[in-house]
């Protein structure tokens, strides 16, 4: 029986051409930092973002530099992006090791689609630059999906994309935890930059959409739009939707999903409702996922919840300072 990220049993047998495997097909896939426009602050505060060191196996094969080098890259420029204010006077030095980066893909010709899941485990250390001393240590954690109409099952043309915008959203939200919870800065969202509509219509994830400013933003603030979106006939409006209620909560912080959550028809909104209660990680959030795994029928998804059920949820709390 095929095993998930944890070794944890996914459940019943695969459907008849659907497939999960680690999102390498056809040859090494490239990882690509997305393009961010530089803060315009006069001063923000300094964040000098080290580069990450590989401290565990990277599931997939990528093509060079290789997973923990665009993920420095990427989330250095996302922290150059955000006019990051507060905190310590001088700033901060952050030093990080990759704990887990693992992309998985399901592409079924049964269904005409394919949806892709991003991984990716980052521990932290935070000191002030100005004597060293330590002021957060603790995890960051990832979760992002993406999906896409294709006839073909899966191609490496389609898997590319996915990962593209998966890779994007994950990067951006790992730069926005270390910074807005972990270091209890004030910022600004970050703008990704595309060469044309093209590109953006292909590259662009979830925090690329106009709901994207509010899930980077984190700031606990009005929710109704978003809540409203999770309503809107589109699957990718709903899911950005949910993305924003997934980057506001967590622990420490309320539920604005009310107490039985509807799961979403789509499996990459569905994934996204996921993510928010695993964030939250509660008892009663863990309750509905685990809820939601006796009765998730997608070996992508059955998978992402027994990783989320294994860790007791991927929440982080907002320091206070």
């Amino acid at each position: 029986m095929p095993r998930g990220l944890q070794g944890l049993p996914l459940g019943s047998p695969l459907a008849a051409l659907a497939l999960l495997l680690p999102a390498c097909v056809g040859g090494p896939l490239e990882l690509r930092a997305p393009n961010l426009s530089p803060s315009a602050a006069r001063a923000p505060t300094p964040v000098e973002f080290e580069p990450i060191a590989t401290g565990a196996a990277v599931v997939g094969e990528y093509a060079p530099p290789g997973a923990a080098s665009v993920l420095t890259a990427a989330m250095a420029s996302e922290l150059r992006g955000r006019a990051l204010q507060g905190g310590e006077p001088g700033g901060y030095t952050v030093r990080c090791t990759l704990d887990r980066f693992a992309t998985r893909a399901h592409a079924s010709m049964t269904e005409s689609r394919e949806l892709l899941a991003l991984y990716a485990d980052l521990a932290c250390e935070a000191k002030r630059t100005s004597d060293g001393a330590p002021v957060w240590r603790g995890e960051l954690r990832a979760r992002t999906c993406s999906e896409e109409p294709n006839v073909l099952g899966s191609d490496a043309s389609t898997t590319q994309r996915l990962l593209d915008r998966a890779l994007a959203d994950a990067t951006r939200e790992l730069a926005s935890d270390l910074a807005v919870r972990a270091l209890g800065l004030a910022a600004e969202p970050s703008a990704r930059v595309f060469k044309d509509q093209d590109q953006e219509r292909t590259s662009g994830g979830l925090d690329d959409t106009p709901f994207g400013a509010a899930a980077l933003q984190e700031a606990g603030g009005d929710l109704t739009a978003a809540m409203h979106a999770t309503s809107d006939p589109t699957p990718s409006l709903r899911a950005a939707g949910w993305n924003v209620v997934a980057m506001m909560v967590s622990p420490c912080d309320g539920w604005p999903g009310g107490t039985n959550l509807q799961l979403d028809e789509d499996p990459g909104v569905r994934f996204v409702q996921y993510k928010a209660l695993a964030r939250l990680g509660t008892a009663p959030a863990l309750v509905q996922l685990r809820a939601g795994a006796d009765k998730e029928d997608l070996p992508l998804l059955k998978e992402f919840l027994g990783d989320v059920l294994a860790s007791q949820g991927i929440g982080l709390c907002r320091t206070k300072r």
